[in-house]
């Protein structure tokens, strides 16, 4: 019973994430005050909230979906999951400064600001983990996804300041020029964002890893439906809590100009981040579902922590979640369109053989 209604839910994801972005801008007060709570546990980190909380709970769950013995594979033949993980830390570096040129005609300087500053965020954050879910179903080399999710997982502590600290040069007023000033975004990559990704994504996700570890497989079967119920819940409160102030605020103010250009910001990075995957995969020469995998650990960013770290240093400008926001819903949709390999790339191996398990990590957005 639970397991149908959880199939049902996921090909209906996307419009019960719509629909929780349409309560965040009719009733965004629940979301709001939800947003602000502090929750009265030790964090060594500063205060922890409750969007950190449900994102600590979305990762740990995906973690009690990874099998291990899976990667190991991946693991003896490096060179395609170091090229992934590569990859994806490098988006912000790659893409922002391209975006940030085309917006220099844009007639008000602080909106450029919010929307840089917001798909930067996404672009800096590790692969998501519903990345597994969509290789899965694409024909993809599922093992080397979940490595791939793994690896940048592991490695956000370093990679997201750092991307944001590279990014920030780039397109502030020494680089493009997007940015007039970077110092609140120097004092996130200095001090923020890497104990918030070791915080809120590495230690879940490995305390998940962990519990699996001890339960077994037999157990852990009987615990996974109910585990992807609680994310399913999560990945939607997490919806509405984030979109609660910015989509709020776009309604008692409409700004028609401010929301297409978000979308079609977001889009572009969205599509680029895609395409240079799959050009890396041609590149590589990679058959057909490794293409799948590269391509999606690309072009799939943990739009959640995104939105949770903006929501926690860019309170006061809630345009910034705007492109995230809409960059949750675009990949999905890329990946969907996207995550196929390109006819004569080789052949899709049939499910169930070691590159193409059933979907181990739970989908995260």
């Amino acid at each position: 019973m639970i397991t149908r209604g959880l199939a049902a839910a996921q090909r209906w994801l996307l419009g019960l994430m719509l629909g929780c972005y349409a309560l965040a801008g009719v009733v965004p007060g629940p979301g709001e005050i939800l947003r602000g709570s502090r929750l009265p546990f030790p964090f060594p980190w500063g205060e922890l909230t409750l969007p950190m909380a449900l994102l600590a709970v979305m990762l740990g769950n995906a973690g009690l979906g990874v099998r291990v013995g899976d990667v190991g594979q991946v693991v003896r033949r490096p060179w395609r999951l170091l090229l992934g993980i590569a990859a994806n830390a490098l988006l912000p570096v790659v893409l922002l400064p391209a975006l940030a040129f085309f917006l220099r005609s844009w007639p008000d300087p602080s909106e450029v600001e919010c929307l840089l500053v917001g798909v930067m965020l996404v672009l800096a954050m590790p692969i998501a983990g519903g990345a597994a879910s969509w290789g899965q179903n694409a024909g993809g080399n599922v093992p080397l996804v979940v490595a791939m999710v793994l690896g940048s997982t592991a490695l956000s502590p370093l990679t997201v300041p750092l991307g944001l600290h590279l990014a920030a040069r780039l397109v502030g007023p020494e680089g493009v020029g997007g940015l007039d000033d970077t110092t609140r975004l120097d004092g996130l990559a200095g001090t923020g964002a890497g104990p918030f990704a070791l915080a809120s994504v590495v230690l879940p996700c490995l305390v998940g890893i962990l519990v699996r570890a001890l339960l077994g497989e037999g157990r852990i079967s009987r615990v996974l439906p109910w585990a992807k119920a609680v994310n399913l819940v999560n990945i939607l409160l997490l919806c509405y809590i984030n979109a609660a102030g910015a989509l709020g605020r776009a309604i008692a103010h409409p700004d028609p100009d401010l929301l297409a250009l978000a979308v079609m910001v977001s889009a572009a990075a969205c599509a680029l981040s895609f395409l240079f995957g799959r050009w890396m995969s041609r590149w590589t020469r990679c058959d057909a579902p490794d293409h799948v995998s590269l391509t999606l650990a690309t072009g799939m960013n943990n739009t959640s922590a995104a939105a949770v770290l903006a929501a926690a240093w860019f309170s006061h400008r809630p345009e910034v979640l705007l492109p995230i926001l809409s960059y949750s819903l675009l990949q999905k949709t890329m990946a969907g369109a996207m995550g196929r390999p390109p006819r004569g790339s080789g052949s899709t191996p049939p499910a169930g053989s070691p590159r193409h398990p059933a979907a181990p990590v739970t989908n995260t957005a």
